[in-house]
């Protein structure tokens, strides 16, 4: 057993879920030698999540994915959608403010019906809150699943869909273990968090380059429902 996996095994029953997936993700990371659009299908593979339009989609809630829903999305359910992301977006800027509105109208759609429109931003300071709760790797895959769903709907031009990443403590500043979405400009190669955890329910991710959020980058202002 390698250093990095004793030390894992050691701290696991310390760990929150949130943080023990972002470190088994941590660990996994070096041995994926295939492209990052490959890594993000197996990143949903590995929690046996498959990702068609014209199917029910699958919601993950209860830190780590620990349970999962499929949710149908309607035909007006898309429209919905399909009226944020036209008229097409001139850039990649513009393509990402369509990105965070349509990320938003996804969690407000699945977290009706999943009873997950109650989560509340972060992870620590709601764990007894009441309804279905979802920490980062929830927020990250849900996320994912999302950003995947616009690219078979063919609504993506300027992005494609990246495999969640990790920031850690000990590698990168920040509190503790986090994990979130990534996309990346396909013009430029530069690749954007697209990170839903800090906000409550419903608000739109925040889009940030990666090398600001692996930084530890958090937002100045939390956006809370209200109840």
């Amino acid at each position: 057993m390698t250093y990095p996996a004793r030390l894992l095994a050691r701290t696991s029953a310390r760990l929150s879920p949130c943080m023990m997936a972002v470190c088994t993700l941590m660990l996994a990371l070096p041995l994926a030698g295939c492209g990052m659009n490959e890594y993000a299908k197996n990143s949903l593979a590995r929690k046996n999540i498959t990702v068609d339009a014209q199917k029910p989609v699958p919601h993950c809630y209860g830190y780590g994915c620990a349970k999962r829903v499929d949710i149908g999305l309607t035909g007006e359910d898309w429209m919905r959608v399909g009226a944020i992301m036209t008229p097409a977006p001139r850039n990649a800027a513009e393509e990402r403010d369509k990105i965070k509105a349509a990320v938003a109208l996804f969690e407000q759609i699945m977290g009706e019906r999943a009873q997950t429109g109650t989560d509340k931003s972060g992870t620590f300071r709601h764990m007894n809150a009441p309804g279905n709760q979802q920490d980062c790797v929830d927020e990250s895959l849900n996320t994912t699943i999302y950003l995947t769903l616009l690219s078979q709907k063919n609504l993506l031009v300027f992005h494609s869909i990246e495999g969640p990443t990790v920031r850690l403590p000990l590698i990168h500043a920040g509190g503790w273990p986090h994990q979130t979405a990534t996309i990346t400009e396909t013009a430029s190669g530069q690749v954007y968090a697209v990170d839903s955890w800090f906000h409550d329910n419903g608000y739109p991710p925040e889009i940030i380059p990666m090398e600001e959020w692996k930084d530890g980058w958090k937002p100045q202002k939390i956006l809370q429902n209200q109840g």
